[in-house]
């Protein structure tokens, strides 16, 4: 029993070390979700039922590697349909398309899928399907913007106002990916369609965009930047 629970350990420690080898994947994160995240508490109510139903993940690499592979300079995506609310933590994961880049090779494409199993504990969908597609990730001073083939696209910004607004607005969800810091942003025109998932869902003005950084050296994770912070001299998080 002891020498199969060294053998097991010997090798738990080695895939893990294959998956990081080379620095751990690290970069940008945008989560869009079709409901408000940064709200009044009316807001949120009015949504939690019948909202909140679709969730869009993108990841850009900016450096690190998994099982051997390099991925910077790649993008990946995942998009759920689900019956709940996937804003909130224990809700269905529904099925999902995962998105890799067509600009990738084979070993890529699979380092990345094994790295969305290994590194997103909540993703469990019903049904997975993929497409290879063109990606595109820009970001500039004014905000963020995305692009999957003819399938999706988006466009974030940050929040132009930092006055508190009526019915006690404030942060009601987190993001579902593994962040180190996080902000709410406004979906400034997101538009998907996706046959796969039967799935057409078009949204802009809410502030419904997670932004974050993820795989970074800091203490702790999932923080969330404040008001204060985000209105603080700089006028620039990320």
């Amino acid at each position: 029993m002891k020498l199969t629970s060294l053998l097991l350990s010997g090798l738990t420690c080695s895939l893990a070390c294959a998956a990081y080898a080379g620095g751990q994947p690290r970069g940008n994160l945008l989560e869009l979700h079709s409901c408000e995240l940064y709200a009044g508490g009316c807001v949120v109510s009015s949504e939690s039922t019948l909202g909140g139903r679709y969730m869009l993940r993108i990841w850009n690499f900016t450096g690190g590697s998994s099982f051997g592979v390099e991925l910077a300079g790649l993008q990946l995506a995942v998009l759920q349909s689900s019956s709940e609310n996937l804003a909130a933590p224990d809700s269905a994961p529904g099925s999902a398309v995962v998105y890799l880049p067509s600009a990738s090779t084979a070993a890529q494409r699979t380092a990345l899928m094994n790295w969305l199993k290994a590194s997103q504990q909540d993703f469990k969908p019903s049904a997975v399907q993929s497409r290879t597609v063109p990606m595109q990730f820009e970001a500039t001073d004014k905000g963020y913007s995305f692009s999957a083939g003819e399938y999706v696209s988006v466009k974030a910004v940050s929040r132009e106002s930092c006055e508190t607004g009526a019915c006690g607005e404030a942060l009601w969800y987190t993001p579902r990916a593994s962040t180190t810091v996080f902000t709410v942003a406004v979906d400034r025109s997101s538009k998907v369609a996706e046959p796969l998932l039967k799935l057409t869902w078009s949204d802009a003005g809410k502030r419904s965009v997670f932004v974050g950084k993820f795989g970074q050296e800091m203490t702790g994770s999932g923080h969330f930047v404040s008001l204060a912070e985000l209105c603080g001299p700089s006028q620039k998080v990320f």
